[in-house]
């Protein structure tokens, strides 16, 4: 049972639960990232581990490069930060198809000047070794609450 607060209580509760709710979406609003994958042969809308996506194809063997911006540029020197990179692949796991991560690496970034804005600037390659449905991924950890990128899809071929 919950206690009787009076109303002014509540409302003030209301508020400050409200404000905290501004605070950290207003922090995670003043950074941002982007993240794209280069190359590619081919592109294709396909299902995979039961997501209907857009692909962007590549060869096995071959190199994949990733990139992409902080925006604005973290307040670090330049090689002192870093953007995770993740990449996951479709598997059956228990029965169900998921995307499991089975690679990650870290990208050094650096300040660049993008349309007259200072933007930190990075990029990852990833050997292409096997085959099949995979998904990417970047995320800052410099930040609370941390940001990610929007993931990227592709699809490995003989």
């Amino acid at each position: 049972m919950l206690p009787n607060f009076p109303r002014w209580v509540r409302l003030a509760g209301l508020l400050a639960t409200g404000g905290l709710v501004a605070v950290t979406t207003a922090a995670a609003a003043r950074q941002s990232i982007s993240f794209e994958l280069k190359g590619g042969y081919r592109n294709q809308t396909a299902t995979a581990c039961t997501q209907k996506n857009h692909y962007t194809d590549y060869h096995r063997g071959g190199t994949l490069l990733m990139e992409g911006y902080v925006s604005p540029a973290p307040a670090f020197p330049d090689g002192t930060w870093r953007v995770k990179v993740k990449v996951k692949r479709c598997r059956l796991v228990h029965g169900a198809r998921r995307f499991v991560e089975i690679w990650h690496g870290y990208a050094r970034g650096n300040r660049v000047l993008l349309n007259g804005k200072k933007v930190g600037h990075f990029r990852k390659l990833y050997r292409l070794r096997s085959t099949g449905y995979f998904f990417a991924r970047a995320y800052y950890y410099r930040t609370s609450p941390y940001i990610r990128s929007k993931g990227r899809h592709f699809h490995v071929t003989r």
